[in-house]
């Protein structure tokens, strides 16, 4: 079934995605690809701000997270990846363009084939999302702290990538204990 979906959804790319649009606020499961190499993260230019994301997007109903990845890294970026493993599970609550928005992102270390475009740190590199060019770029770990980069808990994360997989809760920005 799954098979069918994402067939269907390839040719036409027109899908329905895990998420809710209601009045007043939206939910959205993401998963994201972190993907450190040579002491850099590679990351992409959001679409909708002057700020940096990791590489990901939405899932598919029925579909599961780390397959979503790969499919979104093929779909986007026209590059297969391999997903290593879970780093976080992140639950973000923000306002964005002045209603409330419920983020689950799912964020996995993946590793890129030895024959990978993407591994020449000296220039920029291009994708495409829903008909927009995107812009990708390698950022040394060491200097994320002074990127524009959301959720901005990798700003120091990705520097100390964990051994096991750890839940994150942000509101509005601000760390929330997890009990």
């Amino acid at each position: 079934m799954l098979d069918d979906l994402e067939a269907n959804a390839a040719g036409a790319r027109l899908v329905n995605y895990v998420e809710i649009d209601a009045d007043g606020w939206r939910f959205q499961l993401r998963v994201a690809a972190v993907c450190v190499w040579r002491d850099h993260v590679l990351l992409q230019g959001a679409l909708d701000g002057d700020f940096w994301v990791l590489p990901g997007g939405r899932v598919l109903p029925l579909e599961q997270t780390a397959d979503g990845l790969v499919r979104t890294m093929r779909w986007e970026l026209d590059q297969e990846v391999t997903v290593e493993r879970l780093l976080w599970v992140m639950e973000y609550v923000t306002p964005m363009r002045d209603r409330p928005v419920h983020e689950l992102g799912f964020y996995y270390a993946v590793a890129l084939p030895e024959s990978s475009r993407f591994f020449d740190l000296t220039h920029d590199h291009a994708g495409v999302e829903r008909g927009h060019d995107l812009l990708l770029r390698w950022f040394p770990v060491d200097a994320l702290p002074d990127v524009q980069l959301f959720p901005d808990f990798l700003r120091t994360a990705v520097q100390q990538v964990p051994d096991s997989p750890r839940h994150v809760v942000r509101v509005d920005g601000r760390p929330r204990s997890v009990e």
